[in-house]
């Protein structure tokens, strides 16, 4: 009699069993989805090319030029200001964001090694163009032309005759004017109104 199971001590085997089954499987899917993520992220490091990379706290200066302004911003007493109007009032966190989107640049891929006709990737009246210049007057320019045909991303020339493929989403924020860079005004808190004295 102790030698045998009982019905429902079988289904209850069964359904712990089961429930042991289920989560291996779970472990065994996130380990292995967690692994092709890294895989990939690997994979797309090894293939980025790094262009450059400067220290954000050794920018001393960042101009840019899209087709409807051209602005140089100055880093003063760790302060953002407009080089040519240094009592405007920046909204300090956009032009951070300008500044982290170029303080360093992969590529996607080399384009050409050699380019003699840049007007064909839309680089002779670029679309946008980056000077930054770090504290020991080091600079880098970097122009950016049209989107590929095949919308892997934007074609960009870092002043080589190299031609590279980066992804495009760094010009949106380039485009952008004096105004829009404007920071907004404070309210002034509303005083408070008079007490009426009431009358006697």
């Amino acid at each position: 009699m102790g030698g045998k199971v009982s019905k429902k001590n079988r289904q209850l085997l069964t359904i712990i069993g089961l429930c042991v089954l289920l989560i291996a499987l779970i472990i065994v899917f996130f380990v292995a989805t967690k692994h092709k993520d890294n895989s990939e992220k690997k994979e797309e490091a090894e293939n980025n090319i790094e262009l450059y990379s400067i220290k954000e706290s050794d920018i001393a200066e960042l101009h840019f030029k899209n087709s409807t302004a051209e602005l140089t911003f100055v880093k003063n007493k760790n302060k953002w200001v407009l080089k040519d109007d240094t009592k405007y009032s920046l909204d300090q966190s956009k032009v951070e964001t300008l500044v982290s989107d170029v303080k360093k640049m992969s590529a996607t891929s080399e384009v050409t090694s050699d380019c003699t006709d840049l007007s064909q990737y839309g680089l002779k009246e670029p679309a946008l163009q980056v000077d930054i210049t770090d504290k020991d007057g080091n600079k880098k320019t970097l122009t950016a032309g049209d989107e590929s045909v095949a919308g892997e991303g934007r074609y960009i020339d870092n002043d080589t005759k190299k031609v590279y493929m980066v992804e495009s989403a760094f010009t949106s924020d380039f485009e952008t004017t004096k105004k829009e860079l404007k920071a907004e005004a404070t309210a002034a808190p509303a005083s408070a109104a008079p007490t009426e004295t009431p009358a006697k």
